[in-house]
């Protein structure tokens, strides 16, 4: 039950978010993942668009979190607090990075967390 309240907060916080974003792309322009990549699929304002559709399983984990984008944003718009917010959602049904299952796999057995 907890959950399920948790996970319908995130969502009305990511909505006043992604809401307010008017698409206007000058986020991409400091996103080192975009930097690198080059497509729109792994930019900011793609992110914004996908959580303004309410999808939250895609790219969010390829965020680096850096903020960078939140400091060219316009409205100074909190963009990473709401992908934090969906992978929380994520989280919260159980489908988290399989990345981070390893790494915390490895890290329970007294390995190094970076590799098997």
């Amino acid at each position: 039950m907890t959950s399920h309240i948790e996970e319908k907060n995130a969502k009305e916080e990511i909505t006043e978010i992604c809401e307010k974003c008017i698409k206007c792309g000058l986020c991409k322009e400091l996103c080192p993942v975009f930097k690198v990549l080059r497509e729109e699929q792994y930019s900011p304002r793609a992110h914004m668009i996908l959580l303004s559709n309410k999808i939250y399983d895609k790219i969010l984990f390829d965020c680096s979190l850096c903020r960078a984008c939140e400091e060219k944003c316009p409205l100074n718009l909190k963009l990473c607090s709401a992908i934090k917010k969906a992978r929380n959602i994520l989280n919260l049904k159980g489908r988290e990075n399989p990345n981070n299952q390893k790494m915390l796999k490895n890290l329970v057995e007294g390995k190094n967390p970076y590799s098997s």
